[in-house]
């Protein structure tokens, strides 16, 4: 696994420099603005939840590695309700009109937060034990960087101690790797070289929608600023 890892690596280092990261961790712009990206995450956040619950855990556990995985998915899929959380604590909890609320998460706008989500489920559904650790591991580094720059934000936010899933707790709760998981352990999984290539593939998958998907909240987010209009009007 470790030359699985190495690229990795190579796509989160690349990550931390994107746009949308460096937008989080600019602090000549008022936290307000910069977690005012909340609400574009809403269906790639809350399908991660059920991804972790449906297409990742397995009932009867049949190897090592699925065990692992089990324990990882058990504690992720909870994390959804700390991000309903925010949201009212962040003033998104708006009352509107049920046919917007399905416009804006099934909007032409968001696709690119569906296509990530939609993406890891179709990858992790039929997929072998030894991939969906790659998928995790790839969807761990990048969340990694993206929960440290949002902690940075929330971190000098007017509610930031009120804070859960955008704040320094959430980050504290993942590794950046498998939950539950030692490093070494999951780097000693042995990845029959026929999967190598899936597994490289999978790996770029989950980074360049990450990026899209990042691509299309920093867009949505400093059009909505820009027009002083609420997130539910672009």
């Amino acid at each position: 696994m470790q030359a699985i890892f190495d690229i990795i690596e190579s796509r989160r280092s690349a990550y931390e420099r994107h746009p949308f990261i460096r937008f989080l961790r600019d602090d000549s712009v008022p936290a307000t603005q910069r977690l005012a990206y909340a609400p574009y995450g809403s269906h790639f956040v809350l399908t991660f939840g059920e991804f972790n619950r449906d297409f990742l855990h397995e009932d009867e556990p049949d190897s090592p590695q699925q065990k692992m995985i089990n324990e990882h998915a058990e504690e992720d899929q909870t994390h959804f309700a700390w991000f309903l959380h925010d949201l009212k604590v962040l003033g998104f909890d708006l009352e509107c009109r049920f046919t917007d609320a399905l416009r804006f998460l099934w909007s032409d706008e968001g696709k690119h937060a569906r296509e990530l989500g939609h993406y890891v489920i179709a990858a992790a559904r039929d997929a072998s034990a030894e991939l969906r650790l790659v998928i995790i591991e790839a969807l761990e580094a990048q969340g990694n960087v993206w929960l440290c720059a949002t902690a940075h934000a929330a971190s000098s936010h007017p509610e930031g101690d009120r804070l859960i899933y955008f704040s320094q707790h959430h980050l504290e709760r993942e590794t950046g790797h498998a939950i539950g998981s030692d490093v070494d352990e999951v780097r000693a999984t042995v990845l029959p070289e026929a999967l190598r290539p899936r597994a490289e593939e999978l790996i770029h998958g989950v980074f360049d929608r990450t990026e899209a998907f990042c691509d299309e909240m920093l867009r949505r987010t400093r059009g909505a600023l820009e027009s002083g209009g609420s997130f539910l009007s672009d």
